[in-house]
């Protein structure tokens, strides 16, 4: 199976982009505009200087990726960045694992990576999009300036 970029992303023409930035606002300070909604819940955001970013959800990490939306859009022809971004093969697995998503729905870690989950697809499961960015967004906001291998106690807040 090959997954297309509209079979990896999510169609934003629906999505309260306000309601998922919510609890990222202390990261996502400078950012325009949503560009893109990973099928896994990473977001790509177009910057004040124009430039597109990647918000890794899992970790909490904001890259530059690309130097204009123009530039980002022909990236998502070169298999090797789809690859890192999408991560199209552990979408894949998913889906034959019968783990599909509503419209609603992006995949979510159980147990983020970053707090010692694993990348399995028994470690992922088709959740709400507003359940999982505020439940990213809080978790990563919490242990930001934690050192690596730091002991946490996690607080949800619903």
């Amino acid at each position: 199976m090959t997954l297309t970029i509209n079979q990896l992303t999510k169609d934003i023409s629906s999505i309260n982009i306000e309601d998922i930035l919510s609890c990222w606002t202390w990261k996502t300070a400078g950012m325009k505009t949503v560009a893109l909604v990973s099928v896994l819940g990473d977001l790509f955001l177009v910057g004040e200087d124009d430039a597109v970013y990647w918000l890794q959800t899992d970790g909490g990490d904001l890259t530059k990726v690309a130097d204009s939306l123009q530039q980002f859009e022909q990236y998502l022809d070169d298999e090797e960045k789809v690859d890192n971004w999408f991560l199209p093969l552990l979408v894949e697995q998913l889906i034959t694992a019968g783990k599909t998503l509503k419209e609603n729905e992006v995949y979510s870690f159980k147990k983020m990576p970053v707090i010692g989950g694993e990348y399995s697809v028994d470690n992922i499961e088709p959740t709400d999009m507003s359940v999982h960015f505020a439940f990213t967004g809080q978790i990563s906001k919490q242990i930001k300036d934690l050192p690596d291998g730091a002991r946490v106690n996690i607080k949800y807040e619903s």
